[in-house]
C-alpha cells in the first residue's frame, strides 16, 4: 500500500541519518498497514542491530523468515545477533542459509556472509592458551 511504502521511505531516511529509533518507528507504521513485507522487517532487524537489541533483531528476522525463509538478509541479520549472544552454533546455521540462499538467488553481498561464517567458527573454537 501507498502508506506502507510512504513510511518505509521515510524509515530509510531517518536510517541514513543514524536515527535509528524514528526509522524502526517508521517501519513499524508500515508493518501495522501491511504484515507482510519482509524488506520492511528486515530494514528494522538492521536498526535493531545498530542499536545492539539483540532478541529484537532475531525476533523480526524470523517474522521475515516466516513470510520467505530464503530472505537473505534475514539469515545474516539473524547469524550477526546470534553471535552477539554467544550462540555460535545456532549462527553458524544462520549465515550458511544466507551463504546457500544468495548463491541461489545468485545475489552479491561481496565477502560479508563468508566472512562472518569464519568469524563465528573461530569465536565457537576455542583456541589453545600459550604458558
Amino acid at each position: 500500500t501507498v502508506v506502507s511504502t510512504q513510511s518505509g521511505h521515510y524509515g530509510r531516511g531517518f536510517f541514513s541519518q543514524r536515527s535509528y529509533e524514528e526509522a524502526i518507528s517508521c517501519y513499524t507504521k508500515a508493518l501495522l498497514k501491511n504484515d507482510k513485507v519482509t524488506t520492511i522487517y528486515t530494514n528494522r532487524a538492521l536498526c535493531y542491530l545498530k542499536l545492539e537489541l539483540w532478541d529484537r533483531v532475531i525476533r523480526d528476522c524470523k517474522l521475515a523468515l516466516e513470510i520467505d525463509k530464503k530472505m537473505t538478509k534475514a539469515h545474516f541479520f539473524m547469524g550477526q545477533a546470534l553471535t552477539e549472544l554467544e550462540r555460535y552454533n545456532d549462527a553458524i546455521v544462520a549465515f550458511t542459509l544466507a551463504i546457500e540462499n544468495a548463491k541461489s538467488q545468485k545475489q552479491h553481498f561481496g565477502d560479508d556472509l563468508h566472512m562472518a561464517l569464519r568469524k563465528t567458527k573461530k569465536k565457537k573454537v576455542p583456541t589453545a592458551t600459550l604458558r
